[in-house]
């Protein structure tokens, strides 16, 4: 009991420790039956973590020490500017988001400042590890409760397949890709010589590794969640191109364009194959259930009718365990006349008429929905925009949208810069994939509002992802600050 408190009282302001749980509760929170009981106990590690941000970050002055803090502090003073000027609608709330906004960007971002690299890269192993092992468990269970029933629906859940599309144990099919978008990702940055030699476990090995990347695909193709499938091929696009061009100390022109060109035909194969393997999973597993489940009801309907003589020979219809009348196929995969858009262009419409009512500082994000209803009739169609930066835009104003825009190239360029000097270095796969995954993060938040604002386990994958990269580039480039 001793040895508990002692570790409990040293954890209790350790930094890192908050990150990793409240990446693992927030991954959690994803699953049906206990996302409501995960979100509670979310709620009480953001608390836990503002009482470090407080002694870790602002007691020290360790913020002062992140890069581009100024580009950060007026961020968040305009955040706080558009809370008052919206006073009278949720203030609480969008103060709050003040803080969430900056444990990202303090805790995540600038991790660099407060935790050694040492640690923070077994931090990010041991994430890594957790990614990979959660998207292959959760992945597993979810194609096996698509051969139960078709929407199957227990204690105010669906599980297995919703609306022709996987949903598994998840409590959304959307939330399901991204999470084995995770596994693949996690999966590809642990198969690194670099990671492999230094941090090695026999329980995670190649074949491990492998086998979750398949059930991650297979997961994704069946969610049918075109966000996350742009997410992959940004992802290998990205990643080839930095292989084929950054192993270079300076720029070259022609083979930049060359490079391009080689990337722009890989990425041309990596869609057109990655399409032909999603619709023919979908139509195998589609085929494979239907079989499976008309079986099933061919024989309760000779069951029920022929209970002595059970064992004849039976027709080759297909047939429900009522009437006898033909069933049609089952099919995963939305259908081929739906919107592409799925309300996003909509979405974007709804999204600029509020903006033009406010467009200096926006109307904050907690209170989008409000002014939705002030200024559309009928109000949004979703409780976001389902894009990160027309969110930031309509919900923080030209101000907060050109500060965040800036942080954001700065911060690009300053990753760039370290591409190109550490090709030679022994982990540069790591920090290549890492990139990949925030350029292809960037792609992805056109069609999802994740990037800020919300705590949620998408954000913080940025986020820690964007924290491991600032990591490796102080490590090895600015050791003098360390």
């Amino acid at each position: 009991m001793f040895c508990l408190k002692s570790e409990l009282k040293q954890r209790r302001l350790d930094t890192s420790f908050f990150r990793i749980m409240l990446i693992v509760v927030m991954s959690l929170e994803m699953l049906a039956f206990i996302d409501l009981f995960m979100g509670a106990i979310k709620c009480l590690v953001v608390l836990w973590g503002f009482f470090i941000f407080i002694n870790n970050f602002y007691k020290t002055r360790r913020f002062l020490k992140i890069d581009h803090r100024y580009l950060i502090f007026t961020f968040l003073l305009s955040m706080c500017i558009t809370a008052v000027v919206n006073f009278s609608i949720w203030f609480v709330p969008n103060i709050a988001l003040v803080y969430i906004n900056a444990s990202y960007f303090f805790m995540f971002y600038g991790m660099y400042t407060e935790t050694p690299h040492k640690k923070a890269e077994e931090e990010m192993v041991f994430l890594l590890k957790f990614f990979v092992w959660f998207g292959l468990i959760c992945g597993f269970l979810s194609l096996c409760f698509v051969f139960l029933k078709n929407e199957t629906y227990i204690f105010g859940y669906y599980i297995g397949i919703y609306k022709n599309r996987l949903i598994g144990i998840y409590s959304n099919s959307n939330i399901l890709a991204f999470s084995m978008i995770e596994c693949v990702v996690a999966a590809d940055i642990l198969s690194t010589e670099y990671i492999k030699n230094k941090y090695k476990d026999k329980y995670l090995n190649g074949l491990v590794l492998l086998l979750a990347v398949f059930i991650s695909c297979v997961c994704l193709f069946l969610s049918d969640s075109n966000a996350s499938f742009l997410f992959l091929i940004i992802y290998v696009t990205i990643k080839v191109f930095c292989n084929l061009f950054f192993k270079r100390e300076s720029f070259h022109l022609i083979k930049f364009i060359k490079s391009v060109v080689v990337t722009l035909s890989v990425c041309m194969v990596v869609m057109s194959v990655s399409f032909a393997f999603r619709d023919t999973c979908q139509k195998y597993i589609g085929d494979f259930i239907t079989g499976v489940y008309n079986q099933e009801q061919l024989f309760k309907y000779n069951f029920e009718n022929f209970k002595g003589d059970i064992m004849r020979e039976l027709p080759e219809k297909k047939f429900d365990s009522k009437n006898g009348e033909k069933i049609s196929d089952f099919t995963i995969g939305r259908h081929e006349s739906y919107d592409v858009s799925s309300g996003r262009i909509l979405l974007f419409k709804q999204g600029f008429k509020v903006f033009k009512h406010h467009p200096i500082f926006g109307v904050g994000r907690a209170s989008l929905t409000s002014y939705g209803k002030k200024y559309i009739e009928g109000g949004l169609i979703n409780l976001d925009l389902h894009n990160a930066y027309l969110t930031i835009l309509v919900c923080y104003g030209i101000v907060g949208m050109a500060i965040f825009g800036l942080f954001s190239f700065v911060v690009a360029v300053d990753i760039c810069k370290h591409l190109f000097v550490c090709f030679n270095k022994p982990y540069y796969g790591v920090f290549v994939r890492i990139f990949s995954a925030l350029v292809a993060y960037c792609g992805y938040c056109i069609f999802e509002k994740a990037i800020l604002f919300d705590v949620t386990f998408m954000v913080g994958f940025f986020w820690i992802m964007l924290g491991y990269a600032l990591s490796y580039i102080h490590n090895f480039e600015k050791p003098a600050e360390q």
